[in-house]
């Protein structure tokens, strides 16, 4: 019988019934796999009608999980400070001890034999022993070995049996009452986790762990553990072997597992996320059970409180310092860093990462004793830094990042680089200049005189945006695009009305969500077509007469072809397009502008993908009454100072672009389509509409999830700058590419051919990393095209002499 037949044949009897799809779900495994094991235990007399037959009983009893053990026995150190005053596991949360709770959830599962292992304040743990009939196991070198210790005091108890922490919270019952296997029960974890990476097979068995880089939207294993008694075994016959070895000290018994792992193999009990709770701080049980906000039940808080006048929300950054001493622990209060020691000495002063602490006067309660990083000691009046270290530090900075930026491979989709002729502004001294208003509102009443100097520069960009994109009213001060998406809400929306937007599923920026949903207004999904990699347009139309739907956002992140803004009726919404992604095609005349053929449209992006500019917002609409809510509500109301600088880079970056724009936009167009022909000839699976691979500067790589991740890990190493995806939009997972930046240096297809070969190694498990780096490294020159010359630059630079 496999490990997935066993489950189901599991679930069968728990549940008294067969359910498939919720078998699927638990099991997380495809419903055919589930009707499959269904079938074998149909056909083998494991189940009949439904029901669990005796044999199926007999079956199961043969994996019955005999006892439990229970890991109490540590000091929980990060736990400062109710660590000094109580066990970890006997803190109560959400009205019970965490230990009893899991106590009670094995009972339930009738697993009555409970072993406990203690150590420190071993006797709070006594009680337990009436209470619950418990068995204790003291382990006296809880303070020197790690929990592997406890794993070898409990040798004599470790059968068919559950190993467990006490200070585990299980907001579910997921112990088993049967096991086919050893197992470690897992959760996935989205983005980068520290906990410990698992890779498996099809029958959930674990075939190698990691941490670190690998482990970034992965399975981890977290809560507890299953023994079987052939694991418990072997395991003992490690630690009989080791356990007196130096190396073997500070190990959990996972690290040694992870040693062993051929012989003490385990599979994963997939988890729901919300199940398993593990609280590493008090600041992360704050999280989870809001009493200790202000009521932790620690009588070391409650005078640290009193010392300094505040609430126990107030304490927060809490660390232990058990490296200097077990006694002291760090924490902040109100912009102060302090050093607590509950066990003081007759110490005035701590040092502790290049600081000194002084002792607080008078604010000394008891065994508790309180210092006070003196922020920059002055010394005869000078502060007391080592100016060469500071120096050498942030040329070390400023070194390593220009040096990657140099020689790295280009291909994220959302940076770029600009000119040395956009670049010249901030040389000026204009960050330091304020100016309120805009073009249209510009008064010199509300604004510091010298500040008509400044004006002169927005009644250009406003004339250079007509210009190139046919906009009558334009707003440039917003810093981002998505300073621009909260700009144009907050001016526009309402709270009670309805919007719809663009999902992040299908290529839409992930913080329009968050950002509409804070003003109140309610946010609808635009229906999408993925087969057609676009809007369904016929659908939008409709829903938004049948719900009265105000307003339309979209904000496409993800793009091989611009959404067919012209077939959105606009009579009586009002259409915010965030172009971001496709602002230079659209001002090269490359894309669409529906900025010149649409009513009730604001049109706005930040100005540093497809367009080189500097990263700034730009917002434009041909709409009266839609602009003056924006141009008298911005300013002053959500922006003072505006960041000038930043206004008049865009400015140069206009007028030159309005030369260049057209030859660069055509070229990175052209990057796109040859290195996605050249990756889908390699056996890429290619994303493309209608035939073309891209009218944008973005190539979208579908492909599995151990591939996407092999690409991107084999990316960070070798210096290749990419996107891996999530996505319906990639049908599951794949890596976005963009080729802006490249197309910027004019690199030709010779070099396209060459950045072709890099990514198609990306996808190899046995790369050679310094090949790879090589073949980046001899990539032509990062000379910035499709810019003005030397002569043009030189005029303006020499201003600043």
């Amino acid at each position: 019988m496999t490990k997935i037949q066993f489950e189901v044949l599991r679930y069968c009897y728990e549940n008294k019934t067969i359910d498939v799809e919720t078998f699927a779900h638990e099991l997380y495994k495809p419903e055919e796999v589930i009707n499959d094991a269904v079938e074998y235990l149909c056909v083998e007399g494991f189940i009949k009608e439904n029901m669990v037959t005796r044999k199926g009983e007999k079956e199961l009893e043969s994996h019955k999980v005999e006892n439990a053990v229970i890991l109490a026995a540590g000091m929980s150190t990060r736990f400062v400070p109710l660590n000094y005053e109580l066990p970890k596991g006997l803190l109560t949360v959400k009205g019970e001890k965490l230990v009893e709770r899991q106590i009670e959830q094995l009972h339930e599962k009738n697993i009555m034999e409970v072993v406990l292992v203690v150590g420190h304040m071993k006797e709070r743990f006594e009680y337990l022993v009436e209470k619950y009939g418990v068995i204790l196991v003291e382990t006296t070198e809880y303070t020197s070995k790690n929990n592997h210790a406890s794993i070898y005091a409990a040798k004599n108890y470790l059968k068919n049996t559950i190993v467990t922490s006490s200070d585990l919270y299980f907001s579910e019952n997921i112990f088993q009452t049967y096991a086919y296997d050893s197992y470690y029960c897992t959760l996935y974890m989205s983005g980068k986790s520290a906990e410990r990476g698992i890779e498996t097979d099809g029958d959930d068995r674990i075939l190698d762990t990691f941490y670190g880089d690998k482990c970034y939207d992965i399975w981890v294993t977290l809560g507890y553990a299953f023994f079987s008694k052939r694991f418990s075994k072997k395991i003992i016959e490690i630690l009989d072997k080791e356990y007196e070895l130096p190396e073997t000290t500070n190990k959990f018994w996972a690290d040694i597992q992870d040693e062993h792992l051929e012989e003490l193999y385990m599979y994963a009990k997939r988890c729901n996320n919300g199940v398993i709770h593990e609280f590493d701080s008090l600041e992360e049980l704050r999280e989870f059970d809001d009493k200790y906000l202000n009521d932790s039940g620690s009588k070391i808080m409650k005078k640290i409180c009193y010392l300094l006048a505040v609430q126990e929300r107030n304490i927060i950054g809490l660390a232990s310092l058990k490296k200097i001493r077990p006694s002291i622990f760090r924490f902040r209060c109100k912009g102060d860093i302090y050093i607590c020691d509950v066990e003081p000495d007759e110490n005035e002063k701590i040092s502790y990462d290049g600081r000194v602490y002084y002792q607080c006067r008078d604010v000394q309660e008891g065994s508790v004793k309180l210092f006070k990083m003196d922020k920059n000691i002055k010394i005869g009046g000078r502060y007391s830094v080592d100016l060469q270290k500071e120096l050498d530090q942030l040329y070390d900075f400023s070194h390593d990042f220009k040096e990657y930026h140099e020689t790295a491979l280009p291909l994220c989709a959302a940076e770029n680089v600009i000119s040395p002729f956009a670049n010249l502004p901030l040389s000026f001294g204009f960050q330091e200049r304020y100016i309120m208003n805009n073009t249209y509102s510009f008064n010199m009443d509300d604004n510091f005189i010298g500040c008509e100097k400044l004006f002169p520069f927005y009644q250009k960009i406003s004339e250079v945006c007509e210009r190139i994109f046919g906009a009558k009213y334009t707003d440039p001060r917003p810093f981002t695009g998505m300073h621009c998406i909260d700009m144009i809400t907050k001016t526009n929306c309402k709270p009670g009305e309805k919007m719809m937007i663009l999902d992040k599923a299908h290529g839409g920026h992930a913080s329009v969500k968050p950002v509409v949903e804070r003003l109140g207004v309610e946010v609808i999904s635009a229906p999408y077509d993925l087969d057609e990699n676009d809007l369904d347009y016929e659908a939008v139309n409709l829903m938004v007469k049948e719900k009265g739907i105000q307003y339309i956002l979209l904000a496409p992140s993800d793009l091989i072809k611009p959404l067919d803004i012209e077939k959105i009726d606009t009579t009586n919404c009002v259409l915010m397009w965030d172009c971001s992604q496709l602002m230079g095609l659209i001002a090269a005349g490359l894309c669409p502008n529906p900025l010149k053929t649409k009513r009730n449209i604001i049109m706005f992006g930040g100005t540093h993908k497809t367009f080189p500019g500097p990263a700034s917002g730009l917002i434009m609409t041909n709409e009266k009454n839609l602009h003056e809510l924006m141009e008298k509500e911005i300013n002053p109301k959500f922006l003072r100072h505006s960041q000038m600088h930043q206004k008049i880079c865009l400015l140069f970056a206009l007028v030159e672009f309005e030369q260049y724009g057209t030859a660069y936009m055509s070229h990175m167009v052209h990057c796109s389509n040859y290195l996605g022909e050249k990756l889908r000839d390699a056996g890429y699976d290619i994303a493309n509409i209608d035939g073309q691979i891209s009218a944008t500067h973005q190539i979208f790589i579908r492909c599995s999830k151990d591939e996407m991740d092999t690409i991107y890990d084999n990316a960070y190493k070798c210096d290749v700058t990419l996107n891996k995806k999530h996505k319906d939009l990639f049908y599951g997972y794949g890596i976005r590419l963009g080729t802006q930046e490249i197309a910027r240096y004019d690199w030709n297809d010779e070099a396209l051919d060459v950045i072709a070969d890099i990514l198609i190694q990306l996808s190899n498990k046995d790369i050679n990393i310094d090949e790879v780096r090589k073949m980046v490294a001899n990539l032509p020159k990062k000379i910035i095209h499709y810019a003005f010359d030397n002569e043009i630059v030189d005029r303006f630079r020499n201003l600043m002499q």
